[in-house]
């Protein structure tokens, strides 16, 4: 696996996957870069995760397709509980994704599985740099309403 030098732009991110080898991956992409992440492994997990928080999740990185509660249903919770902050979907399954549904759901993009490390980390720096922008022009939440330059499909 290539190395990286750790990113200078932490990230506060819930990783949601029922594939062990999946958030295996991610943690080591993610704590190479420097992030903090946890770890939840299906939807329900990330939601309990989400309500008992003490610090706000700045990015919540989710599968598309998982046992219980899928990727879709999952995104739905968490902005109808108010989550205004990131998401990207994690997809082995592309063709069949729901994608204008997650757009609908303001996702911040879609990543085909096996993802692509050195595509993540641009990923993870466009966000927090879409956040710096946006806390610039006076939001103080630094959640950026449209951050299509960070949306990451690869067709």
């Amino acid at each position: 696996m290539e190395t990286y030098p750790p990113s200078s732009n932490r990230l506060n991110i819930l990783v949601v996957d029922d594939e062990a080898g999946s958030r295996a991956a991610l943690a080591a992409v993610l704590q190479l870069a420097g992030h903090k992440a946890l770890f939840a492994k299906d939807g329900d997990e990330a939601l309990e995760m989400f309500d008992r928080a003490q610090t706000p999740f700045d990015l919540i990185i989710t599968d598309h397709q998982m046992v219980r509660v899928s990727g879709l249903d999952l995104v739905r919770k968490l902005r109808d509980k108010g989550f205004g902050g990131e998401i990207v979907v994690l997809t082995a399954y592309a063709g069949t994704i729901e994608e204008e549904e997650y757009r609908k759901l303001e996702v911040s993009g879609i990543m085909e599985k096996p993802f692509n490390i050195a595509e993540l980390r641009e990923w993870l720096d466009c966000i927090h740099g879409s956040r710096e922008l946006s806390r610039a022009a006076g939001n103080p939440e630094g959640q950026p309403k449209a951050i299509a330059f960070c949306w990451l499909k690869r067709r």
